[in-house]
């Protein structure tokens, strides 16, 4: 895994990652899961152990309308319906049923390291890049 290259990895942009995932999302309240997986593609039990340490996510519609999507970082449960509350006990793996919006200009997230899995949801129909790179 790349790492981003930047002093921060919050700061400016980073180089190309060298791993993505893609997701082709049908609409309707679709949601797709997958493991962290390791440079020789296999799933790992974490996001330390597959070297993951920044992502960035950016949603691309297949029509004409702008598109967001719904990300969960810690585990398999995003849900593309934005109706509900979720409340985290504030440990950094707690917040496993918490999925955070996605604009259509994508967002960059951190890691945590215990991280087991991540998920993506989203309303309408496209395509969702996940870009990774370790710190």
């Amino acid at each position: 895994m790349r790492p981003t290259g930047m002093m921060h990895p919050t700061d400016g942009n980073p180089i190309p990652p060298d791993t993505q995932y893609t997701f082709l999302m049908t609409g309707g309240s679709s949601a797709q899961a997958s493991d962290w997986l390791s440079t020789g593609s296999t799933a790992v039990a974490n996001a330390n152990a597959a070297g993951v340490g920044v992502v960035r996510i950016t949603p691309i519609s297949t029509s004409a309308v702008p598109m967001y999507c719904v990300a969960n970082l810690h585990s398999t449960y995003a849900a593309a319906n934005l109706g509900t509350s979720s409340v985290s006990s504030g440990s950094a793996n707690a917040s496993t049923n918490i999925s955070y919006p996605i604009p259509s200009d994508g967002r960059m997230f951190q890691v945590p390291g215990g991280s087991t899995g991540f998920s993506v949801a989203a309303q309408t129909s496209g395509y969702i890049h996940v870009e990774v790179w370790k710190k």
